[in-house]
């Protein structure tokens, strides 16, 4: 069986050097090897062309990549991406914040988009410098089948982290009649969701697991533990066109993501 693979996006800017020191932490995490990718938008050049970019490529990458193996490809770059990602099954696809995956838009087509959409890995986008593995980690819930696959590949990429998985549920009729007897009976019914939750996903370590339900809107309750606690990483779970981030975080989730300090990480659900 094949090692596992990290596959890297690089534009070769200095805006490149998070997500290729960050490839080279996970992959050293994961115990995968990394791959790192350089995609040209329009038609191919000569074959001396494209080994002059090759090089350029490899001139780039931090000593913790000498290994690393480098391609480069013409197309668009999310379309190449995915399916460089398909073909080598990587363990995840690792890219950064710049021309092709502004979180602003990103729900308007751009990369990130449609690497959630298409590919079949983790998409990580990284906006800090890479200071050491992922050790806290947020993990967005809303209890679906979307949710739990992203909290188990979490668990499976990052076993040594300590998780908190985070729930924001709403108050039935709650400006209309305005009850403490119904605040509470949302609360209990989202906290006995989120234990059943919890058993659904079966983590090896339950006592790295915390949980918190909390009233309010999606974006609000999240953009708020972040601030907060500062986790290394948030992850959110996303099914394509009908995934929970487009249906549930809502019109506000690209503003969300935009003001996001930590890296994402967005998993699309796959039949298996």
């Amino acid at each position: 069986m094949p090692s596992p693979t990290v596959l890297v996006a690089t534009d070769l800017t200095a805006r490149s050097d998070r997500p290729l020191d960050r490839a080279a932490l996970l992959a050293d995490q994961i115990g995968a090897g990394v791959t790192v990718a350089h995609v040209i938008e329009g038609p191919g050049f000569d074959r001396e062309q494209d080994e002059d970019i090759l090089r350029a490529v490899r001139a780039s990458l931090p000593p913790a990549l000498a290994e690393a193996a480098v391609v480069s490809d013409h197309g668009a770059a999310p379309g190449v991406l995915a399916a460089l990602a398909n073909s080598e099954k990587a363990a995840a696809i690792v890219t950064g914040t710049g021309r092709y995956n502004g979180l602003s838009d990103f729900f308007l087509g751009t990369a990130v988009d449609h690497l959630v959409r298409h590919a079949e890995q983790p998409v990580l986008v990284v906006k800090r410098r890479a200071s050491g593995p992922y050790r806290s980690i947020l993990v967005a819930t809303d209890y679906s089948d979307g949710a739990l696959q992203a909290f188990q590949t979490a668990l499976r990429l990052f076993p040594d982290a300590k998780f908190e998985l985070v729930n924001a549920y709403s108050v039935p009729f709650e400006t209309r009649a305005p009850s403490a007897t119904i605040t509470e009976v949302a609360r209990e019914e989202a906290e006995a969701e989120m234990a059943a939750f919890v058993a659904r996903a079966a983590p090896p370590k339950l006592d790295a697991v915390h949980t918190l339900v909390a009233k309010g809107d999606v974006q609000t309750v999240i953009e708020q533990r972040v601030i907060r606690d500062a986790p290394d990483l948030v992850v959110i779970g996303s099914h394509g066109r009908s995934g929970w981030v487009q249906a549930t975080l809502g019109s506000q989730a690209s503003n969300l993501l935009k003001r996001l300090p930590s890296d994402v990480l967005v998993v699309r659900q796959t039949r298996d």
